[in-house]
């Protein structure tokens, strides 16, 4: 008898830890999905808040300055530049993600700097990284690059290779918001510590 009072105690346990763990991802999931919460706290006061947002499956992420490093998009929230390859616009995008991930300061492990680059050699962009260490790309030998491409298209803003526009994702891999290429970049900023505070996922 004592046994199976132990085993019962031992399996509420469990349960209490494993929903101590993941309640809170389900609840910002539903927040973050199924409520106004960003219009209502005010957390875009410089880009466009995505509604609803856009669902990015959990890609695979490349460094090119460290092969071994093999993150993926879930986990972390993102700031994602979109292009067809890494010319001179998109390096000014890149050293802005730069100076905004180290603007977050104590969260800065709980964001990455990502590039969606739809036709670019990843070998190549070793030497144009040398002073951003971090910067990954996704993987899109092993995706649709059209079928991604899409999900970056929406009202407005239907030719996103040219628009110029860095994106925020959660950790869910939700596209949150998207930024217009003229933005200073301490608005985005502001924006990501809202959401970064707000959020206790990621």
């Amino acid at each position: 008898m004592d046994d199976v009072n132990s085993n019962k105690k031992n399996k509420i346990i469990i349960i209490v830890i494993v929903l101590v763990f993941i309640t809170p991802s389900i609840l910002s999931w539903y927040v973050f999905n199924h409520t106004n919460f960003l219009e209502s706290r005010g957390t875009s006061n410089y880009g466009q808040i995505i509604t609803p947002p856009i669902q990015l499956e959990d890609l695979s992420l490349i460094d090119p300055l460290n092969a071994e490093r093999n993150n993926t998009l879930h986990g972390k929230w993102s700031m994602i530049y979109v292009a067809e390859s890494c010319d001179d616009i998109c390096m000014q995008n890149v050293y802005r993600m730069r100076q905004i991930h180290m603007g977050v300061g104590k969260h800065s492990l709980r964001v990455q700097k990502v590039l969606f680059l739809t036709n670019q050699n990843v070998e190549e962009l070793s030497s144009l990284f040398i002073n951003f260490k971090g910067q990954q790309v996704i993987n899109t030998s092993i995706i649709d690059i059209d079928v991604l491409l899409d999900k970056f298209r929406f009202k407005n803003f239907n030719e996103p290779l040219k628009s110029e526009r860095i994106y925020i994702s959660d950790p869910l891999g939700n596209l949150m918001m998207s930024y217009p290429s003229d933005i200073n970049p301490k608005g985005i900023l502001k924006d990501l510590k809202k959401l970064l505070r707000a959020s206790h996922i990621g």
